[in-house]
């Protein structure tokens, strides 16, 4: 039993290329991951900070925006920058 492939106008969109309409999906994704995680790693360090202080809400806030400043300087840093540049 042969399980069949898909259609050929999804053939063309699954090999990628230059063309392609889902050739930048890949580093959205991985842009995304990276904004998120950064804000969720350092609004849990933020949130434990609060919790080992005895604060309410201080630190967690606080750790959101490193997080988020964190982010943003690691997606620059990895597509924001042109390689050709010196």
């Amino acid at each position: 039993m042969t399980v069949p492939g898909p259609p050929s106008i999804l053939r063309s969109f699954m090999a990628g290329g230059p063309r392609s309409g889902w050739s930048g999906v890949g580093t959205a994704w991985a842009i995304l991951g990276t904004l998120a995680s950064g804000i969720l790693a350092w609004g849990g360090i933020g949130y434990l900070a609060d919790r080992l202080a005895g604060f309410r809400w201080l630190f967690l806030p606080i750790g959101m925006l490193i997080g988020a400043g964190t982010a943003i300087y690691l997606v620059y840093v990895r597509y924001g920058r042109d390689g050709d540049a010196t």
